[in-house]
């Protein structure tokens, strides 16, 4: 009998559905949708949101989205027309700071607890491959109706 793994980053983009669902009401693209929209934008990096976390298990999450999906969430999120720079990035924070949450129990050991430390926008100059080099890394896109999201985790493996 053939059991099916679900790798880190299926739960992953699971658990980013799920969150943009329930927080900002955005919902994934079907297959027929991606196949007919041609090209998509891809997130440039302009824009990301970074979570550190520690205890039972060590790492970090950074959210990479297009810069119209960065806007949406904003607006979504505060239910206003017009965003600035500062709601943008607040709101790409606490998406991020939920996803993470919600994510990190994937690699907790023995029920332990892990530690999130708070979201924060990474500087244009920063560079998180550099930065966690050290660790294993899974990347995930989701595709929303609104734009794209890239999602890498760093993570240590035991």
């Amino acid at each position: 009998m053939h059991d099916t793994i679900t790798t880190y980053s299926e739960n992953i983009h699971d658990i980013a559905v799920n969150t943009f669902e329930i927080t900002c009401y955005m919902f994934p693209l079907e297959e027929w949708e991606l196949e007919d929209a041609g090209d998509i934008e891809q997130p440039n990096g302009s824009i990301r949101a970074l979570v550190e976390f520690d205890g039972a298990a060590e790492g970090a999450m950074v959210i990479a989205p297009t810069e119209n999906l960065a806007d949406a969430i904003a607006q979504n999120m505060l239910g206003v027309d017009e965003v600035q720079v500062s709601d943008r990035e607040g709101a790409l924070c606490e998406i991020a700071n939920i996803v993470c949450g919600n994510t990190v129990p994937i690699f907790a050991k023995d029920e332990n607890i892990c530690y999130i430390r708070p979201p924060r926008i990474v500087n244009t100059d920063e560079n998180p491959d550099e930065m966690f080099s050290h660790m294993r890394k899974e990347e995930t896109t989701v595709n929303l109706d609104e734009g794209t999201v890239d999602i890498t985790i760093y993570y240590k493996a035991d």
